[in-house]
């Protein structure tokens, strides 16, 4: 399956992964919003394969390996990256050419984020000399369930079709934290981890009335004079979930609304509440209530989709 809306974003680095030989593609997505990026979900056999430099962070997420040595080489020689860890992550730094070694069969997912908006959200994030974090965090395979699972849920909405610049926003920002983390202390401490009420009713507010657009992490953020990554735990420890996923349900309820209450067709109802697609709008209902939106439709309303 393949989203390609950008190709420019994974089409370099897939061609050297077809190079390898030994390479089956399962999924490929890209992502716009601010990071603009994409994901390669693929299988290997052993390898050797080798990278030219790339104007992005690569990050190697580990589904499934049945390796006994992980080399990897930099630019100083292959070193020995294998951790013993349950799906582990390998980083490439930005700008990097890179070869590896496998010696065996592994399934994986390669996420990539543009170098240069990668680097800016690390500034905003208060992460000091990010290049050189990066490359501390190269040096050797890690473990981060958050961002394995992070990266499960992001290819799952994707596939679904429900792609939008808050989504991938927020799902960049929370990774490139988790990363900053490695190397430097969680930013904010010690700062206020709750929007005021009059704030979250700007931001609730914003987002019903604009249901229908395609809204940017940065707009909810500026509506509160806050950073991103700020606003993304101040808003979750207000509502107990993240923006996206919030709105979202919000977009669900509209749709119950005007499917029940109006004759508009499916099409128009999934477009004026902010789906991409009739089928995307389908299956958040689907989720949400367990039915399609016919069939949403014929037991709550009055209409024939």
């Amino acid at each position: 399956m393949s989203l390609n809306h950008h190709p420019s974003a994974v089409q370099p680095l897939r061609q050297v992964l077809m190079e390898t030989g030994a390479y089956t593609l399962h999924q490929s997505f890209d992502y716009g919003g601010r990071l603009a990026g994409g994901i390669i979900h693929c299988s290997f056999d052993a390898h050797e394969l080798h990278c030219p430099a790339l104007p992005h962070i690569v990050l190697l997420v580990s589904h499934e390996y049945h390796l006994k040595s992980a080399m990897f080489d930099l630019g100083w020689g292959y070193r020995d990256h294998f951790v013993n860890f349950i799906n582990p992550l390998h980083l490439i730094p930005p700008g990097t050419a890179f070869r590896w070694v496998k010696d065996g069969p592994a399934r994986v997912s390669l996420l990539t984020f543009d170098q240069r908006a990668a680097l800016e959200m690390f500034d905003e994030l208060g992460l000091c000399q990010p290049v050189d974090g990066l490359w501390s965090v190269a040096q050797r395979g890690f473990v981060s369930p958050l961002i394995y699972t992070a990266l499960g849920s992001f290819m799952q909405d994707l596939g679904a079709g429900h792609a939008s610049r808050l989504l991938s926003d927020s799902f960049g920002a929370l990774v490139l934290n988790e990363l900053g983390k490695k190397w430097r202390i969680e930013p904010g401490t010690g700062t206020s981890s709750r929007l005021s009420a009059q704030a979250l009713k700007k931001v609730t507010r914003y987002m019903d009335e604009r249901l229908a657009d395609d809204i940017s992490l940065a707009e909810l953020a500026a509506l509160c004079g806050l950073s991103r990554y700020h606003f993304l735990r101040c808003f979750k420890a207000a509502l107990g979930v993240s923006p996206y996923r919030y709105l979202t349900a919000m977009r669900v309820e509209r749709a119950r609304h005007l499917l029940a209450t109006t004759a508009y067709p499916v099409s128009y109802v999934a477009s004026a509440c902010g789906f991409a697609s009739a089928g995307a709008m389908g299956r958040a209902l689907k989720k949400a209530v367990g039915s399609s939106a016919s069939a949403y439709r014929a037991i709550a309303g009055h209409y024939d989709a």
